[in-house]
């Protein structure tokens, strides 16, 4: 293909794209990228190859892509946290991706007209919005770039029935880092085996592939079980699965059909199947969710529902094998569409969504395949003078799609504006119910966050997320008795549920039921023994509640529980030195300032010991190293000056740090204006 040519396909994938450039993180994004601590300084690449996709614990682990991680952690540690910049990559990919379709099959011997057709299409698709808008849909353009460079160096690898090492061995490594990018680049050797099938522009029974093979290639085709082997090998040391961690579940909110039996899920998922069709070609009433319970599902085999999936399926096999040879292009294109989808079909085996249109990305070049390998001009049809009108059809495809992929766009500005499109889109989703309560709860509009939370429990009883954050809601406004039964209801669906849990405990004691607050704190230290949220809270009320040994003895379960967390060793030493057990305070202080030696409480707690002991110059020294390490603090730099002041002894450390915090807090509140003038008298 020509240089023109490619650049025109990469600049025609990056225009309806643009508009999207500016918006900010929106949905995971934000998990995954602005507040990932992993990928945060070189320091810390290690975890992004020991942990899961989410972090955290293996109950949720499903997913394992260190190579994706990675590249967020790269720009992250040049620019920060910048949304454009990582979204400028995510077009620059979708371009990439654009192009290397039209190589794959160019070199396959498709002529360069269908090819670019193809990746026009390909290039503007609106249903690609929340693959390339969508700063985590990454795993889906890398994974497909990867894809379709493995399936081109393959074809120069094996020219000629030769095998060149060199180039077969980079074939693997980008299989290798294909399918650590995301799972669903697994179907990369499935895609050279289909190259192989329509090598050369026309179709070829297998026999006839299989047989133009030399033996050199058919063991490179072998070799492709390797980097396989080696995901899955990974994959099990880390997560503790081969699909999904062993101590995780796919819960029946992001995916219904987890609950239907084989026969049924298939039966289900072949209907998705059309689904992802009609809305790949035709994009109307796209959503960013379609959980539970939006899309229609047959919920018994007698339901004709249950069929069209099945008999789109056997439509789809009947026009493959009748397009083989007549229409090559359209045939690979059936072929590309049904096996690049099979992995996250949930035909083979349940995944953690039913539907997600960014899973339509890399399928969805095979439906344009095979849209323009049926508009294509036979190679007998003379060609007309002036524009044919499949090249007009072309051009307004081309600029319908990418009219429709500028608005789309809008939609992922934010996450008000994605959470109320998912409501309009889907009202009869739970999720989308409940992220926009979510949204409305973190800015203060209460109301609205409860109503859409009933919605979402009424949509989905199951949902102990909703009833937990309900509860939370009239914990708020007080309403006990109704925020205490979703807590229950909460714990009730799930009796392992760290926010359920503590959230009951903590609105019991609130409402001023203490006994059955105890209870519950300890029902949840007994079901939950190593959580961190409910130790802590356990422990803070045991204090209040409780005898200080009891409140000592929780205090120090909770440093065990969160790894030595700074706020849990600062409670257990403040308990310590009621208990008059001084050293041990103060040990316990010293620790919390080997995880965060700016931590300005600590510093405060030896402080008040030092000058309790009569130790004031050391009581400066802390006082002093406090306020150096948090400048802007107001209350410390008073609590500074007003020592100075009780002790003046330790004035000389006070002075040096006087311009700095005229400098740090120029508009001083009451309390610091009055610290300072009386250190300056």
């Amino acid at each position: 293909m020509s240089l023109r040519r490619r650049l025109g396909l990469a600049l025609l994938a990056l225009l309806p794209f643009l508009n999207g450039l500016a918006y900010d993180f929106t949905y995971d994004d934000k998990l995954i990228i602005r507040d990932n601590e992993r990928i945060a300084a070189p320091a810390k690449v290690e975890e992004i190859f020991t942990t899961q996709y989410f972090g955290g614990a293996l109950t949720s682990a499903q997913n394992y892509r260190p190579v994706l991680l990675l590249t967020y952690a790269v720009q992250e540690w040049i620019h920060g946290n910048r949304p454009w910049l990582f979204r400028a990559v995510n077009l620059a990919l979708h371009a990439a991706v654009t192009v290397w379709l039209a190589e794959w099959l160019f070199a396959l011997g498709f002529a360069a007209g269908p090819a670019s057709a193809v990746a026009a299409l390909f290039a503007v698709a609106t249903i690609h919005v929340e693959a390339v808008t969508s700063l985590v849909g990454r795993a889906e353009l890398l994974a497909s770039l990867l894809v379709f460079v493995v399936a081109r160096l393959w074809l120069r690898a094996t020219r000629e029935g030769r095998v060149a090492w060199g180039v077969y061995g980079a074939t693997l490594g980008v299989f290798l880092l294909a399918v650590f990018v995301k799972e669903n680049a697994i179907v990369a050797p499935g895609v050279v085996v289909l190259g192989e099938l329509f090598r050369g522009g026309r179709g070829r029974s297998p026999r006839e592939a299989w047989g133009g093979l030399s033996k050199a290639v058919r063991w490179a085709l072998a070799g492709f079980a390797l980097p396989i082997a080696v995901l899955f090998a990974v994959r099990l040391v880390v997560i503790k699965g081969l699909l999904i961690s062993k101590e995780a579940g796919i819960f029946e909110l992001e995916n219904p059909l987890v609950v239907f039996a084989f026969p049924l899920r298939a039966a289900n998922a072949l209907g998705l199947g059309l689904r992802y069709v009609s809305k790949t070609l035709l994009p109307i009433h796209l959503s960013a969710d379609h959980s539970a319970y939006a899309l229609p599902l047959a919920r018994s085999l007698r339901d004709p529902l249950a069929w069209w999936g099945v008999a789109g399926a056997l439509v789809g096999a009947a026009l493959t094998l009748a397009l083989w040879r007549r229409r090559p292009l359209a045939a690979l294109g059936l072929c590309l569409f049904a096996g690049a989808l099979f992995p996250a079909s949930n035909v083979p085996f349940v995944i953690g969504t039913i539907f997600a249109e960014r899973l339509a990305y890399l399928p969805s070049a095979g439906l344009f395949c095979l849209a323009v390998g049926l508009l294509a001009r036979p190679s007998r049809e003379v060609p007309r003078a002036g524009r044919p009108w499949r090249e007009w059809l072309l051009l307004a495809s081309v600029a319908l799609y990418g009219a429709a992929t500028i608005a789309r766009n809008r939609v992922w500005k934010d996450d008000r504006t994605l959470y109320a499109d998912m409501v309009a889109k889907v009202p009869g989703s739970a999720k989308a119910h409940y992220n926009v309560a979510w949204d409305a709860q973190r800015d203060g509009r209460a109301a609205e966050a409860v109503t859409h939370l009933r919605t979402a429990v009424a949509i989905f009883p199951g949902y102990y997320d909703g009833w937990a954050l309900l509860g939370k809601q009239l914990w708020d406004e007080k309403e006990w008795g109704e925020a205490i039964a979703c807590y229950r209801k909460s714990v009730e669906i799930f009796p392992t549920y760290e926010n359920g849990r503590w959230g009951l405990a903590k609105t019991l004691e609130e409402s001023g039921r203490i006994e059955e607050a105890r209870k519950a704190f300890e029902d949840g230290a007994d079901q939950l023994p190593d959580s961190y949220p409910i130790a802590y809270h356990r422990a803070a009320f045991l204090e209040l509640h409780g005898t200080l040994e009891e409140a000592e003895d929780a205090w120090d379960d909770a440093v065990e529980n969160g790894d030595g967390a700074v706020a849990a060793r600062l409670a257990h030493a403040r308990v310590l030195r009621k208990l008059g057990r001084e050293e041990e305070a103060w040990d316990e202080a010293r620790f919390a300032l080997v995880k965060d030696s700016a931590n300005g409480a600590a510093r405060r707690f030896l402080a008040e010991g030092y000058e309790r002991a009569g130790r004031t110059l050391a009581g400066g020294a802390e006082w002093t190293r406090a306020v150096r390490a948090n400048p802007g603090d107001p209350v410390l730099a008073s609590e500074l000056l007003e020592y100075a002041v009780r002790h003046p002894g330790t004035r000389f450390r006070a002075r040096m740090l006087v311009p700095v915090i005229r400098r740090c807090i120029p508009k001083p509140d009451d309390r610091l204006a009055k610290a300072l003038a009386a250190f300056g008298a």
